[in-house]
């Protein structure tokens, strides 16, 4: 087993952990759909550990914890401090992190899997369009789940944030752009690790 690998699944094992104790003190709080929504992110992470080790995928363990550190901070941030319902700001916040890291993650598999040789402003034209097309898929998400589940406090209270929550998923993809830009021209390869 590569070193790689091996740091890889020691920040997965950290990462459950952590997850573990989220749902623990989100159940503490009597809510139960949260920990459900947390259990649901961790299986699916343990879902692409296990098939990335299994088909030799190698993630660099930089996006490996940006996308964690996303997935950590929206369950404990913003479900068990509440904060997307006591923060004006964390949401927005949250969207440009979240949308940065899913971009680079998204691309990079996307490259690692298919290997393709495309130029420099193809690839950002491409990460931008991947971050933004992960923030709507993430308000249609948000839009069905506040349809389906009624809850005390939707997730879209209005179009401005729905508006400002694109806007800001437009930030996180254009700095992911710009990271893929600085790589490309430190690498002169597609950032494969």
């Amino acid at each position: 087993m590569t070193s790689q690998r091996k740091v890889a699944l020691a920040l997965t094992g950290i990462f459950l952990a952590l997850f573990i104790v989220i749902i623990i003190g989100v159940l503490e709080q009597g809510r139960y759909d949260y920990a459900k929504n947390i259990a649901i992110k961790a299986a699916i992470w343990v879902i692409y550990t296990f098939l990335e080790m299994k088909y030799d995928v190698q993630l660099s363990n930089y996006i490996r914890v940006l996308v964690m550190a996303v997935l950590l901070s929206d369950s404990f941030a913003g479900l068990y401090l509440n904060l997307y319902a006591t923060s004006a700001i964390f949401d927005k916040i949250q969207h440009v992190f979240g949308s940065y890291a899913f971009a680079l993650f998204v691309y990079t598999l996307i490259c690692t899997l298919t290997r393709p040789v495309i130029n420099r402003a193809f690839s950002l034209f491409f990460i931008i369009s991947l971050g933004l097309s992960i923030g709507a898929i993430y308000e249609i998400g948000e839009f069905i789940g506040d349809a389906t589940m009624r809850p005390a406090i939707p997730s879209q209270p209005s179009l401005l944030d729905t508006n400002l929550d694109l806007l800001a998923d437009l930030g996180g993809a254009l700095l992911a752009a710009i990271h893929i830009a600085i790589v490309l021209t430190y690498n002169r390869t597609p950032p494969v690790r």
